[in-house]
């Protein structure tokens, strides 16, 4: 019975605008969680998270940059990034006064360590870029030289020992 009363009133075109709005309003809503939109997002992000933050300030801005690529995170990654801007999180309101507040950050950069390898890696692998010179992933070999294959000079040395 409500409906007959209210279905006169709604026009068709109002229905596909409402329609339209809500689609348009929820994809602004989460950005596009690809691998593509990530690089993008850390070319943007790099510059403040190659800095070494020295000051409050830059502290508060770096966290900034973790969170605004957290945002853009890929599944592939997403749970290692989450773990970073954590760490980056809780390091930027340490304590360096109270020993526990220095543990918790101890603790967590410990937990946090094979997330930040594996991030760092699918960063450098996907983007090309060391996130943590903010270099091009090409310019340095992260692999130990395998040394032998390596030219290596050597000379024989004897010692006598007295």
């Amino acid at each position: 019975m409500i409906f007959r009363r209210v279905s006169p009133h709604l026009r068709p075109g109002s229905v596909l605008l409402g329609a339209l709005i809500s689609i348009g309003l929820i994809g602004c809503a989460s950005p596009e969680r690809t691998a593509t939109n990530f690089c993008r997002q850390l070319a943007l992000e790099m510059p403040g998270i190659a800095e070494q933050p020295a000051t409050p300030e830059l502290i508060k801005s770096t966290v900034e940059h973790y969170k605004n690529l957290q945002k853009v995170a890929p599944l592939q990654v997403e749970a290692d990034w989450d773990a970073l801007t954590l760490l980056m999180e809780k390091a930027s309101q340490i304590k360096a006064s109270d020993p526990a507040s220095v543990q918790e950050v101890v603790e967590l950069s410990y937990a946090s360590e094979k997330n930040a390898v594996a991030a760092s890696t699918w960063v450098l692998a996907t983007c090309g870029v060391d996130i943590s010179t903010g270099l091009p992933g090409g310019s340095f070999s992260s692999k130990a030289p395998d040394f032998a294959t390596t030219d290596v000079a050597t000379t024989d040395v004897t010692t006598t020992l007295p």
